[in-house]
């Protein structure tokens, strides 16, 4: 089953569109690279009937060195196999390389799905999205305040991360690429919407106070796989992870229901 289906099936028997992300700090979790895969093992285990999806973020595992990539794939390996695991990662280079980084996250690390940008280009993502079985989410107007740096600036008169979404519609050709729209840009979910009908991760939910309600009404098109919410820190650190993800759960659904 690909990495769609699963996410799809998923949401629809979990009533839920919440993606969780295992990032673990070490100022906030003891213990290394153990500690950490205690504490999202943990998490894991209190939210995995409210989340479709998993979603580490490399540099969180990487930081402890050999020991997180190990933690990493042990955690990757608990999680149930029904949802699959997206792998924030943001890769980014030529397509030889790329294709080195493809056997690295779908392979070595066993990953159902990747992030990735879109600067080099065609051939570079092609390279990630090549198997059908697995999936590309290209970052295409970011949740952190300096996306508008470069993102929002027009070439030919169209906003750059426009001209990104069109470019991951041409890489497609499994119905395996997906777009990162943050959160704290309805507005510009909503023209991405317009753009293009592709599955979307929306970051932002959460610690960076996005805009739950305007973002899953811009981005929802009737497809389970059209608007994965994704929180990471405000579930993993609540005092209680699973009550934290059935509240978005919640708030998620609330949403969707008024559509």
């Amino acid at each position: 089953m690909s990495f769609l289906e699963k996410l799809r099936r998923a949401a629809r028997e979990r009533r839920t569109q919440l993606c969780v992300g295992l990032d673990p700090d070490p100022e906030r979790i003891a213990g290394g690279a153990a500690g950490a895969l205690r504490h999202c093992t943990e998490v894991v285990r209190q939210t995995s009937d409210v989340t479709c999806c998993y979603k580490p973020n490399a540099a969180f595992w990487e930081q402890y060195g050999p020991a997180g990539l190990e933690a990493l794939l042990e955690l990757r390996r608990g999680i149930p196999h029904e949802i699959p695991v997206l792998y924030d990662a943001k890769r980014a280079d030529v397509a030889g390389t790329m294709a080195a980084y493809a056997g690295a996250i779908f392979g070595a690390l066993e990953m159902d799905a990747v992030t990735a940008h879109a600067y080099q280009g065609v051939d570079s993502l092609e390279e990630l999205a090549g198997d059908p079985e697995r999936a590309v989410y290209v970052v295409c107007r970011s949740s952190n305040p300096g996306a508008r740096d470069l993102q929002e600036q027009l070439v030919a008169g169209t906003p750059l991360f426009l001209l990104v979404a069109a470019l991951a519609g041409r890489v497609n050709g499994h119905g395996n690429v997906g777009l990162v729209v943050g959160a704290t840009a309805p507005a510009q979910v909503a023209e991405v919407r317009a753009l293009s009908a592709l599955p979307f991760l929306i970051p932002g939910i959460g610690a960076q106070d996005g805009d739950l309600e305007g973002s899953v009404r811009a981005a929802w098109n009737g497809d389970e796989a059209s608007c994965l919410v994704s929180a990471s820190r405000s579930v993993i650190y609540a005092e209680h992870p699973g009550a934290a993800a059935r509240s978005l759960q919640s708030a998620i659904n609330a949403v969707l229901a008024g559509l």
